[in-house]
């Protein structure tokens, strides 16, 4: 459910036919979904269409050297009518660590006993839960 910030405020009116940017927000355990520079609504779960993911590499860089959290990943989409599923399975868990991963990654089964990690870039559809993002 997507709770929006002021909502009597026009400038916090999120635009369903115009993208947004979507981060993990580690102060409220939420996600944050960002339009215009604003920061409009916060949701614990939602889905995303045409999808791009984003990681800018100068603030990764300063993540990494001063080990402090700082928002330099998203992704980029947008927002889906349609309340999200339960996830597949972990096999399609997108995740993204800064200190391991200079990009968002994704796991791709290779056998029935053996998978590898995979860079991703885009995606159709994406599920944000409070277990984590899965693409669809």
């Amino acid at each position: 459910m997507i709770n929006r910030i002021k909502q009597e405020d026009p400038r916090y009116h999120l635009d369903k036919d115009r993208s947004v940017e979507v981060y993990r927000n580690l102060h409220r355990n939420c996600y944050s979904v960002k339009q215009d520079g604003l920061v409009k609504a916060h949701a614990d779960e939602l889905m995303l269409n045409h999808c791009t993911f984003h990681v800018n590499a100068n603030r990764r860089e300063r993540v990494r050297k001063t080990k402090r959290k700082e928002v330099h990943a998203w992704i980029k989409g947008f927002l889906s009518d349609i309340m999200p599923v339960d996830p597949p399975d972990w096999f399609n868990q997108v995740f993204y660590n800064p200190y391991k991963n200079d990009t968002f990654m994704h796991r791709v089964e290779t056998s029935p006993m053996s998978a590898t990690f995979c860079e991703i870039v885009q995606a159709s559809t994406v599920t944000l839960t409070p277990d984590g993002v899965y693409k669809l």
